[in-house]
């Protein structure tokens, strides 16, 4: 577990990611003034510091999820593993446990990528430590609750990713974010199916297939991986 923030901390971090939200939406705005392609690292300085401005940004985003599901892992594991709960508690919190992890390494995937895209453009990459999540003051510790909050910054993050994207001249790089935004939407859609019990908590159940991979496109020229097209067909030749 890590090290609770004193409420400094937490307003000054807080400040931080505002800020760097602040630099995409301006980069966003700038951008949807001229849609001409750049061809860059060989564009403008002007259009290499927007570019770097807003991956900057969308790198925290991925590096506040990866910690917020570092802090989440701890408590799904404490709640699979208390004898003291039904077993359909903690069979939910295996599955939620199971989820997370899968999840994390598809963030984790989307932090190189973009870490990548930022030192094409000649810039230096966030640390991890300079972008933690930080829970809402509201925040109840349970197995419902850290799905929920799961779900609400996946959501975010879908958004966040459509609003950048938009603004950028850059097509390898809008194709690679849009990409990554793929994937935020499918994990939003699973942590709503667990929120909602419509996906079933038996053995069968496949965490690490619950987004198949993690870009909804292949990014391998960009840096990144393989994408759903590598995912086969489901059969439908089979009974039920």
């Amino acid at each position: 577990m890590t090290t609770p923030l004193s409420s400094d901390e937490r307003l000054e971090r807080r400040q931080f990611l505002q800020g760097l939200a602040a630099v995409a939406t301006t980069a966003a705005l700038s951008g949807c003034e001229n849609r001409e392609e750049s061809a860059l690292p060989h564009g403008s300085a002007i259009d290499r510091a927007r570019e770097a401005s807003a991956l900057t940004t969308l790198l925290a985003l991925e590096y506040s999820l990866i910690d917020g599901y570092h802090q989440g892992i701890p408590l799904l594991t404490a709640a699979h593993e208390d004898t003291s709960l039904p077993q359909t508690q903690r069979d939910l919190a295996g599955l939620a446990l199971a989820v997370a992890q899968a999840f994390l390494e598809d963030h984790e995937a989307h932090a190189v990528l973009l870490s990548q895209l930022l030192k094409n453009l000649g810039a230096t990459p966030l640390r991890p430590d300079e972008a933690p999540f930080i829970p809402p003051p509201q925040f109840k510790p349970s197995v419902g609750n850290a799905l929920k909050l799961a779900a609400n910054e996946e959501r975010r993050a879908a958004f966040g990713y459509n609003r950048v994207v938009q603004g950028l001249n850059t097509r390898s790089t809008r194709f690679g974010l849009a990409s990554i935004e793929g994937v935020q939407a499918q994990h939003f859609v699973v942590l709503k199916a667990l929120i909602d019990s419509l996906v079933d908590t038996t053995p069968g159940f496949d965490a690490q297939q619950a987004v198949p991979a993690p870009f909804v496109s292949s990014t391998m020229s960009l840096g990144g991986g393989n994408g759903l097209q590598d995912v086969p067909d489901l059969a439908v030749n089979t009974q039920g």
